[in-house]
């Protein structure tokens, strides 16, 4: 007889991305990505670090976990492969033969790795689709008692967008595009002629599309991708060669378009434009798609989820013109979240357990205590002081109402990508020089790239056209004209802005913080970016941040109950 409580580790990794998650009696407890311990950006090796946190976390042992499930099918992935080979052989035999020992070493030999890495768990060990458990992680954890889900990626096994069904426990799979159709894979070929790293630079070309015009939008549907009246696409396999080599691109892409962008060459109004042309198509086929889903389902929620539904500016154009009342994104879209969804489609699709709760917010990793967090200060030799949380507050709005650049680590760290409040960078909104400061003192990067926003949820309203809260930043919306010029530093060019909203409930820390810089400036709006440097991921440890802190111009550093002096 099958216990009635129930510990599931969902496990996603070799390929961008790895992570874990622990569902223990149906709640998350824990949720972390491997790049956080490794410190190398987009790890994708197995995470063996990510699982022992998960485990500490849910105060159990290797043996105590009931199932591990893996977040797609190796085998039906290879045949994949192997079919794309034949297709297009004889072209592609060096990018199949390179990519041969992976596969025969790693990624068909997942049951052995997960048993090799958990010595002492004698559960079972089971495999979801890839894009199932992309539809249970936007589906299971959402506020929806039933939804539309629409999941959209670079590829699983074979599907790269999918329409499905949510209603209680249960996901209706409707419709879907296999590869090589993708509209990831058609937004990471632009990223690479563009010059941009493939998995990893894509929201920079979001970024630089509000730098140009869509110029190249007529000769992209009428060579490159195929708009269907019953909201479905096809790519002209003619202009890329993503089946064969490591270059996404064919000779006909730069025949129609011109010579690619080398990384480091200045970017151009070609660029710009192509750009553009890009994030306009994708937005009308992600529109097509999503129209499409509620036809077939005829609900008024949405979910979504996959890689490409962490394109900001396309979520904010769907909040505006899609049929859909509510929609909410899994904020872990990538891979990683697939860990969690192969969590719970195990969980309440197949084992039909009581629906997980919803989440409500996304501090799921480690935490550190003040008595950690000082042991690490005193072994860098840092000057610190203590503080209670509300002269901490008093102290770092004051700094922040004074232009300083201060670093803020508190509590349980992010799920996903995005910084919200635990693991951040904080800087003053109202003057544009802000922006510059920490490109030069931190960030490091691209000038077209914009900053983003927390604003207190109560105020939300004052300032973006917004009659919904976005939590995880993973929505545009407009700023208000008669703000724009308050808060120019996270202000994009075109009027936008990708927000946070903070919840005193969820982030009562966080929120105080806000709420203080308002009373000080008049403007309860700080500007939030992740608290890392270019090319690594976002910290995790006391031990990271000081490096991080150390290394950097950042002004001060709020860790804990501690401030920390640069």
């Amino acid at each position: 007889m099958e216990k009635s409580n129930l510990n599931v580790l969902g496990i996603s990794c070799y390929y961008h991305d790895s992570a874990a998650v622990l569902l223990k009696e149906g709640s998350i407890v824990a949720a972390v990505e491997e790049e956080r311990f490794t410190r190398k950006k987009h790890d994708n090796s197995f995470p063996s670090n990510a699982v022992n946190y998960c485990l500490e976390k849910g105060d159990l042992e290797e043996k105590d976990v009931d199932y591990v499930v893996f977040h797609e099918k190796p085998v039906t992935k290879f045949m994949r492969i192997l079919q794309t080979f034949v297709d297009v052989f004889p072209r592609g035999f060096k990018f199949f033969r390179e990519s041969m020992p992976d596969w025969v070493n790693r990624k068909l030999v997942v049951r052995s790795e997960i048993q090799k890495n958990l010595e002492e768990f004698d559960g079972k060990i089971l495999f979801s689709k890839h894009h199932l458990s992309h539809a249970s992680a936007a589906f299971h954890p959402s506020p929806f008692e039933e939804a539309a889900i629409v999941t959209l990626d670079g590829v699983g096994e074979w599907t790269t967008t999918g329409i499905s069904k949510g209603k209680d426990k249960k996901i209706e799979t409707l419709k879907k595009i296999d590869f090589p159709h993708s509209i990831g894979l058609l937004y990471s070929t632009v990223t690479s002629f563009l010059g941009f790293m493939v998995n990893n630079d894509e929201y920079k070309i979001m970024g630089l599309a509000s730098y140009g015009e869509p110029v190249y939008e007529q000769d992209l549907k009428e060579n490159v991708v195929y708009l269907k009246e019953d909201g479905s696409y096809e790519l002209n396999m003619d202009y890329f060669s993503f089946r064969s080599s490591q270059k996404m691109w064919s000779q006909n892409f730069e025949e129609l378009l011109g010579k690619p962008r080398q990384p480091d060459a200045k970017i151009t109004k070609r660029d710009k434009d192509l750009a553009a042309s890009l994030q306009k198509i994708t937005e009308e086929l992600v529109l097509n798609i999503v129209e499409r889903a509620h036809e077939l389902t005829d609900q008024k929620n949405l979910c979504m989820s996959g890689g490409v539904a962490l394109n900001s500016s396309c979520n904010g154009m769907l909040r505006k013109k899609s049929s859909f009342e509510k929609i909410w994104v899994q904020p872990a879209a990538t891979d990683a979240g697939d860990a969690l969804g192969a969590a719970t489609y195990l969980y309440n699709h197949v084992l039909d357990k009581k629906r997980i709760p919803a989440m409500n917010h996304v501090y799921l990793g480690p935490g550190f205590s003040n008595d950690e967090i000082k042991k690490t200060l005193d072994e860098q030799g840092a000057n610190y002081r203590r503080m209670e949380d509300q002269e901490l507050v008093e102290e770092v709005s004051s700094l922040l109402e004074d232009f300083k650049v201060v670093s803020w680590f508190q509590g349980r760290m992010e799920w996903g990508p995005r910084a919200l409040g635990n693991r951040s960078i904080l800087g003053n909104p109202k003057k544009q020089e802000t922006m510059d400061i920490i490109n030069k003192k931190v960030k490091h990067r691209e000038d077209f790239r914009p900053f983003a926003p927390s604003v207190l949820e109560e105020k939300a309203e004052d300032y973006f056209d917004i009659t919904y809260q976005s939590p995880y930043m993973l929505f545009v919306f407009d700023v208000k004209q008669d703000k724009r010029n308050e808060i120019p530093a996270v202000t994009h060019v075109n009027g936008t802005s990708r927000i946070q909203t903070v919840d005193r409930k969820t982030n009562p820390l966080y929120h105080r913080l806000i709420e203080r810089f308002g009373e000080k400036t008049g403007t309860p709006v700080v500007l939030n970016t992740s608290f890392n440097v270019k090319g690594e991921p976002i910290v995790l440890s006391p031990k990271d941040a000081y490096r991080c802190f150390s290394k950097t111009g950042i002004d001060h550093m709020a860790i804990g109950n501690y401030l920390v002096n640069g």
